[in-house]
């Protein structure tokens, strides 16, 4: 699968920098209220020496998967953090692959969002993953920001 079939089945290219713009090309789309963000597996993602997507290019996919499930759950104010991600690896993914998740949102405070997925791929499960998420007021926010 490439990009422009996604973009062509009406899934939108995530505007990723830094750090999650690393992680190659990802996608989200809602289609009857449930959300999906989807990673193409590149060759960069791949264990140095088994083939396989490599774990922490799965954790950091399950990080911004779930965080997509607050953004749209808090108007997409981009005024969150992770608190807490937790992930277990069950099976491999390939180079290759299009993983997916759709996120839920289990639970939701002033300052907390609890949020879970499972992540997949052709059909198999290879991790799910539990997280909570901060809200932070504005000024802890421009305090983040500089520093």
């Amino acid at each position: 699968m490439e990009a422009a079939d996604l973009e062509a089945a009406g899934w939108r290219r995530m505007p990723t920098v830094r750090y999650s713009a690393a992680l190659g090309p990802t996608f989200q789309i809602m289609r009857e209220g449930v959300l999906s963000v989807a990673l193409l597996a590149q060759e960069h993602l791949g264990n140095d020496n088994l083939g396989i997507v490599h774990g922490g290019a799965l954790m950091t996919f399950a990080d911004m998967a779930l965080g997509c499930a607050v953004g749209h759950a808090n108007n997409f104010e981009p005024n969150f953090v992770t608190s807490q991600l937790s992930i277990q690896l069950v099976s491999p993914g390939r180079v290759g692959q299009l993983i997916t998740c759709n996120p839920e949102v289990v639970r939701k405070t002033r300052s907390l969002t609890f949020v879970r997925g499972l992540i997949e791929a052709e059909g198999k499960v290879l991790a799910s993953a539990d997280g909570i998420f901060s809200m932070l007021q504005p000024d802890r926010m421009a305090a983040l920001k500089a520093g």
